[in-house]
């Protein structure tokens, strides 16, 4: 059994709530314990990782948001010294280049096309969930993990 934190920044009630769900089956399948951390529009998301003493964990960010977009929350991120090597995958329905090339050159590990089922949402969020961060490295012909 392993713990794992997920921090989720979205600003959709609907995607929320997938991928709330997928986390509760991912946890329940392989008897992790997950905890989801959500921040609408990535609202006090820099704050929050720097207080949960981030050791485990991953985070993922939605592009789009209307407050900040996950781009500046990576920046963000990467910029503050504490917390500057956390992983993160950038999650969004763009699959649009330069939103996936600004993602890369801004730090992220991975980006994530957000799958419509799911079942494959499961399979990618228990994909993330098993790697080891500590001594992973992104494989960049590999960047994009939902196509």
């Amino acid at each position: 059994m392993s713990n794992l934190s997920i921090f989720y920044a979205d600003d959709d009630e609907d995607d929320i709530m997938f991928f709330n769900d997928a986390v509760d089956s991912v946890a329940t399948s392989h008897t992790n314990i997950i905890e989801l951390h959500i921040h609408k529009n990535g609202e006090n998301l820099v704050e929050g990782i720097m207080n949960n003493k981030f050791k485990n964990g991953v985070v993922f960010l939605d592009v789009n948001m209307p407050k900040k977009s996950g781009l500046e929350l990576l920046k963000e991120i990467r910029n503050e010294p504490t917390i500057y090597q956390v992983p993160v995958v950038m999650y969004s329905t763009s699959s649009s280049k330069v939103d996936i090339e600004m993602s890369l050159n801004f730090g992220a590990n991975y980006y994530a096309i957000k799958p419509y089922d799911f079942n494959d949402l499961i399979k990618m969020i228990s994909d993330v969930s098993k790697i080891n961060w500590m001594s992973h490295k992104p494989d960049l012909n590999n960047f994009i993990l939902v196509k």
